[in-house]
């Protein structure tokens, strides 16, 4: 007689804390190929492997991921018609019993604690001062940085997390910011005089700072609009400024009117009234990356200052 795969004893997905801080999930794998997660998003998987297991036929969710840690950004959840139940991302498929996936909830529920401090504690928004209204610190040493800069190093310490090593300076004008992750799982953030270091543990940390960093200057920009009769004409005038001073900047360039266009389209996304935290923080991120990636070097200092000028609110 046949016997349900819940019914028999099978075996369980192993949940590991890899050497590079983040969390993987798998089953008969080796290496990397499995599904991968940060460390502060496992309550969040688990929540969801929750729903799928109480969920009886034709169920679907799917995850985004905070970091494209292990090569993927998401992570599917499914349950078909007939009651197979899959768990899909980077790459990785896996089909489970309705115990199994129960039994995974409870074990990323209960991960050992990993040394690791508050993402507040690496980095902290200060007051603007000269376009600088975030500081990153680590290990007793700091360096300050203007909110586009906090952007393109997120994205390059984003970048870094699914290589052996890697390299990458960030010039803005005579500003040189220096992103490294060596072959020994350590990273450092170095300008001219300074180096802050971050170990595999940290890692994820200083991530979610310098996003939730991002996302406490501009929100604090968009309250200062107001909510009244007259925000939406505060928002235009914002917008009109991105669009004026990045014309002055551009001049007769012959790229000029199409960077203009979608730095205002940004600039709409960014501190429009329909927008809510986490995307008007993506949508900064995305502009300071185009103008970093896909304007003349010789434009992307004062296009750069600009962004961090206008949405810290700075004169």
């Amino acid at each position: 007689m046949f016997q349900s795969l819940d019914a028999m004893v099978v075996g369980e997905m192993y949940v590991k804390i890899r050497t590079d801080g983040a969390v993987g999930i798998g089953r008969g794998t080796d290496g990397a190929a499995e599904i991968t997660l940060g460390y502060g998003e496992a309550h969040m998987i688990a929540a969801a492997l929750e729903k799928l297991a109480q969920t009886a036929r034709s169920y679907k969710q799917t995850y985004h991921k905070t970091t494209d840690v292990g090569g993927g950004n998401k992570i599917d959840f499914e349950r078909a018609e007939d009651g197979t139940i899959s768990i899909s991302g980077d790459r990785q498929t896996y089909i489970c019993t309705e115990a199994e996936v129960r039994e995974l909830a409870e074990k990323l529920k209960h991960l050992p604690p990993v040394e690791v401090a508050p993402a507040s504690d690496y980095v902290k928004k200060m007051a603007p001062k000269q376009g600088y209204c975030l500081a990153v610190m680590n290990g007793g040493q700091t360096i300050d940085l203007k909110l586009s800069e906090a952007a393109l190093v997120k994205t390059a310490v984003q970048g870094s997390l699914d290589s052996r090593f890697y390299d990458e300076m960030i010039v803005i004008g005579s500003r040189k910011l220096t992103v490294n992750r060596s072959s020994d799982l350590k990273w450092k953030l170095t300008d001219e005089s300074t180096t802050v270091k971050f170990t595999a543990y940290e890692v994820e940390a200083l991530i979610a700072g310098l996003h939730n960093g991002i996302l406490d200057v501009i929100m604090d920009m968009v309250k200062s609009l107001g909510s009244d009769d007259l925000a939406d004409i505060r928002v235009k005038s914002q917008i009109q400024r991105i669009e004026q001073d990045s014309d002055k900047i551009l001049g007769e360039y012959k790229n000029a009117k199409t960077i203009v266009r979608n730095l205002s389209k940004s600039a709409k996304k960014i501190i429009g009234t329909h927008e809510d935290a986490d995307s008007r923080t993506n949508q900064f991120i995305e502009i300071c990356r185009y103008v970093q990636s896909k304007v003349d070097p010789s434009f992307q200092e004062s296009l750069l200052n600009l962004l961090s000028v206008t949405f810290t609110g700075s004169k």
